[in-house]
């Protein structure tokens, strides 16, 4: 997620009066790039590329940007209105899990017809959709998910040669793991008689066949 605004756009945003809006770019093949307000509008994106915004009429909502309080990763869910009925089908067989979703801020001048200054506010990936059919007019609502996410996903790795070949090819250094757990290991028995006789005596050096060492003699 981005932590700093444009400056433009800081500088806009301080004024008594400002005209700010949001926009949504989800990456589907046909790309997605909408904006809460009427006809387009033009700025770059977290490329620096140059782009056209087309008015959405209002997104309808966006929910939940930003971090709990735990600092754990949370999603994001946008709701967009009013879309013809005739784009269903076409959205519906373009709705990629895992593509590129992102939410902009930005600010209008005067004349609400050029931008002042926009910036990434968010950054993630598609995750769900759901339209909902009104007859003339559908109601999408997309659903994307944090890249922080995968933080807490667990990384699963397995100490195969297979596993050692798709990231590192050629590397042999799990070539007989396989190989090798089906290998007998036999370990040496130790010793069972102890030194110095097999039962010790008394510090008299009488008793069971052991013998006593007089400490001159050590």
């Amino acid at each position: 997620m981005s932590r700093e605004l444009d400056e433009a756009l800081e500088t806009e945003i301080e004024k008594e009066v400002s005209r700010p809006f949001l926009a949504l770019h989800i990456a589907l093949p046909d790309v997605v790039r909408v904006w809460t307000g009427t006809g387009d509008i033009v700025f770059e994106d977290a490329d620096g590329d140059t782009q056209t915004w087309i008015g959405a009429g209002g997104i309808g909502s966006i929910d939940t940007i930003g971090e709990a309080t735990d600092g754990s990763a949370q999603g994001i869910k946008a709701t967009l209105f009013n879309i013809p009925s005739e784009f269903r089908d076409d959205i519906a067989d373009q709705a990629v899990r895992g593509v590129t979703f992102e939410v902009y801020v930005g600010a209008l001048n005067e004349t609400m017809q050029a931008v002042v200054g926009s910036s990434l506010l968010w950054k993630g990936r598609l995750d769900d959709y759901r339209i909902t059919d009104a007859g003339e007019t559908i109601t999408v609502e997309v659903t994307g998910e944090s890249r922080s996410i995968d933080q807490r996903r667990p990384s699963i790795k397995r100490f195969s040669n297979e596993w050692q070949q798709r990231h590192h090819t050629g590397d042999k250094f799990f070539e007989y793991v396989s190989q090798m757990a089906e290998v007998p290991i036999l370990w040496a028995a130790a010793s069972q008689n102890a030194t110095g006789g097999a039962g010790g005596g008394g510090a008299g050096g009488t008793g069971g066949g052991g013998s006593f060492v007089s400490p001159s003699h050590l």
